[in-house]
This record gives structure tokens, C-alpha cells and sequence, in this order.
């Protein structure tokens, strides 16, 4: 019961210190929240990244580019070579008329490109797409070595190497997004616990009063901890609030705009919101109270 009253004297005396400094309380909260919504951010990219990662590794392809005008038995011959490869699940050959309408089903900006070119620019191919569990490197490697000096092939392509370069693109943004966001945290740490040092010293003469009366020296910091705990927790709901937002405006284009993507675009889970909200309350404890241990309450 002991314990409840103190919270409760705790969170009345933050909300009021909160409401009575609500400029520079706001701008503390503003600056967890632009420092969480850039963490957040880099991590929605992140995992819309490795969506698109993880669909393309379950169909890894290996796409033999064909020599104009290659006769149809050279052609079947390649083909059944390649169906009996025991890395191969399928094999599918494309037309240069299909060729052309994949690009223009995929880029409908470039619709009228080949028209301009006056020619079908895109050779006939065969795609090969490789077994559950046969799409390691050393077994994409092997494929090509086997087939890319093979009758009638001219050039060969494979999702791998793509695979490979999103995969270290995605390191980087991992990285870069939490060089940023630990940058900003430690800006929202600063701010906050200058703005409770500030806090501590208008309030100077009712505290030394406090201490007069008996008051423990838990009971005089309370108020400032849970005080920095809201910030937190303000600036964590915040950034949550304008992630979605902006992820409910850009997803709309995103798709709109490419069909690589796909269904792929995805918001962060429950949980990592919620850790972002507890980050958020936890940069505000971690400043309130490096502000109170340089202070004399």
C-alpha cells in the first residue's frame, strides 16, 4: 500500500513538473522521437529487405541467355541436359516475345522503348530454377560452370549474385541505421537530462525542504525518474505513431511503383514496437538519472 502511494505521489508530482515545463519537455520527447522514428525507420527497411531476400532465395534461377537464331534441336538438347541435372527442379523456356512482354509488364514507364528501338532488343533464353535446397552458392557456381560454354549459350544469369549484393546492402543499412539511432539516443539522453537538471534546480528550495522533514532520498528522486520515464515513453509511442504513418503513405507507392517488390512490404512487428516504446522509456530513466547523480537532490 506503502509502495502504491508513492507511485502515485510520483506520477502526479512528474505530470505536473511535465505540464509545467511543457516547451522544453516537449522538445526533449521530440528528440527521442525523431531518434527512435530513424532507428525504426532503418529497421522497416530492413525487414522489407530481407523479405524480399527470403522470397527470392526459395526460387533461385539460373537464366541461359540463347544466340540469335539457334536451331530447335540445339535448343532441346540444352533443355533435356538441364532437366536431367539433378540441382534443377524446372526448366522454362522463354521466347524473345515473351521476353519482351515480361519487360513490358514489369517496367510500364519503358512500354514503348523496344517500339522506339524498332527491334525486339531481348534475346530467347532458358530458365532453370533450382531445387528446394540446392541454392547454395557452390552448387549455383557449378550449374553455370557446367552449361555457360554449351551449344548455343551465350551469356549467363543468375539470382544469386543479386541475392549476395541485397544481402550486403542490407548490413549496411542495418549498420547505418544503428550508427544514427545510437547518435540520436544519446542527443535524447543529453536533452533529457539537462532538461530535469533544469527541473531539479527551480526546484531546489522545495526539495532542501523535503530532506528537512525526513523526506528518503528515493522518495525526493522519484518524481524525476518516472518524470523522465514519460518523456521516454512519450517519445517512444511517438515514433511508433509516425512510422506508421509513414509506412500506411510510402507502402502505397512502393508498390505502386515496382513490381520487385511485391506483397513484401511490411510493417514492424508487435514486439519491436513495443521495444522501441520501452527503448524509449529507458533512454528517459538512463537521463533523468545521469542528471540526478550530478545534481544535489
Amino acid at each position: 500500500m506503502i509502495i502504491l502511494r508513492a507511485l502515485a505521489y510520483f506520477f502526479a508530482e512528474a505530470s505536473t513538473s511535465l505540464w509545467r515545463s511543457r516547451l522544453m519537455n516537449a522538445l526533449s520527447v521530440g528528440t527521442i522521437a525523431v531518434s527512435l522514428f530513424v532507428l525504426g525507420a532503418f529497421l522497416t527497411i530492413a525487414s522489407n529487405l530481407n523479405e524480399v531476400v527470403a522470397r527470392w532465395s526459395r526460387k533461385v534461377q539460373v537464366t541461359f541467355y540463347l544466340t540469335d537464331g539457334l536451331e530447335g534441336p540445339v535448343r532441346e538438347s540444352l533443355v533435356g541436359r538441364l532437366k536431367d541435372d539433378p540441382a534443377v527442379e524446372s526448366v522454362e523456356v522463354i521466347s524473345r516475345d515473351q521476353a519482351l512482354e515480361r519487360f513490358r509488364a514489369l517496367f510500364r514507364d519503358l512500354q514503348t522503348l523496344p517500339d522506339d528501338l524498332g527491334e525486339n532488343p531481348f534475346p530467347a533464353s532458358v530458365e532453370a530454377t533450382l531445387r528446394p535446397g540446392r541454392e547454395t552458392p557452390e552448387e549455383v557456381k557449378r550449374l553455370v560452370a557446367a552449361f555457360e560454354k554449351a551449344p548455343g549459350v551465350e551469356e549467363v544469369q543468375y539470382d544469386l549474385l543479386w541475392i549476395q549484393r541485397l544481402s550486403t546492402a542490407i548490413r549496411l543499412v542495418r549498420g547505418v541505421g544503428a550508427l544514427l539511432g545510437g547518435i540520436l539516443v544519446l542527443a535524447g539522453v543529453f536533452t533529457i537530462s539537462n532538461v530535469i537538471r533544469l527541473t531539479v534546480y527551480a526546484r531546489q528550495d522545495e526539495l532542501d525542504i523535503m530532506r528537512l522533514v525526513g523526506a528518503t532520498r528515493a522518495y525526493v528522486k522519484g518524481p524525476f525518474v518516472v518524470e523522465g520515464l514519460i518523456q521516454g515513453g512519450l517519445g517512444g509511442l511517438i515514433s511508433v505513431g509516425l512510422l506508421w504513418a509513414a509506412f500506411r503513405v510510402l507502402a502505397r507507392d512502393a508498390l505502386a511503383a515496382s513490381d520487385l517488390l511485391g506483397r513484401a512490404v511490411v510493417f514492424l512487428p508487435l514486439d519491436v514496437c513495443v521495444f522501441i516504446v520501452a527503448g524509449g522509456m529507458a533512454v528517459g530513466v538512463v537521463g533523468s538519472l545521469l542528471s540526478l547523480g550530478r545534481s544535489r537532490v
